[in-house]
């Protein structure tokens, strides 16, 4: 290891250099002419490719002092016009070397930074778009900004109710996340362009009087605004239009990954409100079910999350529940809302509303197969003896396992034309009785678990004192 450090430094450029002079020196002193000197500049070279600027410090000295000597030995000759003839062609030249090294290096350092950027946009752009909500999005976005180094603070801005709100940030900023900027008198139109002033918005930061500032729209397709990124840094050095091409370039993919997000939403929303209007019509037109599906809506989706199911998931279960008994639209009044008990003939006529839902919904396009399945399943029974299928245990798909411990639940609790409104004892006992039967018992367990625990109380359709009493029933539903 000290052998090869030895020959490291042996070969070092400066050393190199310095024995070449010599050896030159000696060659030219005792065998050369005196104006073979001319060229002893060329054994400094390395030295100067290898330091640049720094190394001329040293090689311009060193070649002063070594033409002084060769036209002082080995008799004084000393002749400033021979030595200045000598010297600077030299010099010159190791000057254009020096040049010529510093200039490459720039030209390194800013591809090297070039291609830094190009990774770190890459990568920030791959993460902006694998993000799942938008919370992630902006958080995503502002750290692949921080990590292109160009601000120290950053944050994005939307505007809510006309007032600048932080929803993402970095640096100093972030104390501000999630709240409005003190300034609180700027325009909406802000944010169209980059033109006005970021003052303005960090006027009431007191740190920010020091700082220089920029500000980036983020728009989506059809330049629709969604808000601004602010750039800030210490110091007056003002921002240059090619850092702020780089926060351009991810404010981009910001935008269109953003407004992407809030359209599907828009859109989500839209059928979430479709669905829950079909499923209140139903209950318009039977009056005695009248806020059901409120009602399993929300305790489907309670199971679900103690299950652990995901969101997309628990939004197919939603909008199931808002479904399950849109078949019923098929069945007549005298039927539906006949007060006695069904003849066998009506009977097999209400069985038929899962699946006349099924057809009826299997022509919509959006909805998913899991969402049917619980249109079609949800009176299917844990032992095989439900309908339509007659199908037993876990070949029954899972959120209509789920929808029917809700859906028998909330028919104990309501009034029917065919029953009066059970106790909360009775639906507790009827849910443990029909473990095993109708139900899943499992996902009775954890129903009848969370409805009873303290936690409960403000989601429950009931009230607690009535969860201590328990709950049960007279007969299975239909």
């Amino acid at each position: 290891m000290a052998s090869s450090e030895f020959m490291r430094r042996f070969h070092h450029p400066r050393i190199l250099s310095l024995m070449g002079l010599l050896v030159w020196g000696l060659i030219s002193l005792w065998f050369l002419p005196d104006a073979y000197q001319v060229f002893s500049f060329i054994f400094l070279i390395p030295w100067v490719w290898h330091d640049g600027f720094k190394g001329l410090v040293w090689a311009v000295p060193i070649s002063v002092g070594y033409n002084l000597l060769e036209l002082l030995l080995p008799s004084p000759a000393l002749n400033p016009e021979s030595l200045i003839i000598t010297l600077l062609p030299g010099l010159i030249a190791l000057g254009i070397v020096a040049y010529l090294r510093e200039r490459d290096r720039r030209t390194q350092a800013e591809l090297e930074q070039n291609l830094r950027f190009m990774q770190v946009l890459e990568q920030g752009s791959l993460n902006i778009s694998a993000a799942s909500d938008p919370l992630e999005l902006t958080d995503t976005a502002m750290e692949a900004l921080f990590n292109l180094d160009i601000a120290p603070h950053i944050a994005f801005v939307r505007f809510r109710e006309g007032k600048p709100v932080v929803v993402s940030a970095k640096g100093a900023l972030s104390r501000y996340r999630g709240r409005h900027l003190p300034q609180q008198k700027l325009s909406t139109h802000a944010s169209l362009s980059d033109a006005f002033t970021v003052g303005n918005y960090l006027e009431g930061i007191p740190e920010s009087a020091g700082w220089s500032t920029a500000a980036v729209p983020v728009s989506a397709r059809q330049n629709r605004p969604l808000g601004v990124v602010i750039l800030a840094r210490e110091g007056s050095r003002p921002f240059q239009a090619d850092e702020k091409a780089l926060a351009t370039s991810l404010s981009r993919v910001l935008g269109a990954q953003l407004g992407q997000m809030e359209a599907l939403k828009q859109q989500e929303d839209a059928y979430d409100g479709t669905l829950r209007a079909l499923g209140l019509a139903l209950e318009w037109r039977d009056h005695e079910t009248q806020g059901h599906t409120k009602r399993v809506v929300a305790w489907a989706d309670r199971l679900a999350q103690d299950l652990g199911l995901n969101p997309l998931t628990r939004k197919f279960l939603r909008w199931g529940a808002y479904l399950h008994d849109i078949g019923k639209l098929s069945i007549p009044d005298g039927i539906l809302r006949k007060p006695e008990k069904l003849t066998p003939e009506e009977w097999e006529v209400m069985k038929s509303h899962v699946t006349m839902g099924w057809e009826m919904l299997s022509r919509v396009p959006f909805l998913p197969a899991e969402t049917l399945e619980v249109v079609r399943y949800h009176h299917e029974n844990w032992d095989g003896s439900g309908y339509p299928n007659g199908l037993r245990g876990e070949d029954i798909p899972l959120l209509a396992r789920v929808f029917a411990v809700v859906d028998t639940f909330d028919a104990l609790y309501s009034t029917r034309p065919y029953k009066r409104a059970w106790k909360p004892a009775e639906i507790l006992e009827e849910l443990k009785r029909q473990r095993g039967k109708k139900l899943d018992p499992k996902l009775v367990d954890i129903f009848i678990q969370h409805i009873t625990s303290p936690a409960a109380d403000k989601a429950a359709p009931l009230k607690a004192p009535a969860y201590r009493e328990g709950l049960a029933v007279e007969n299975p539903l239909p």
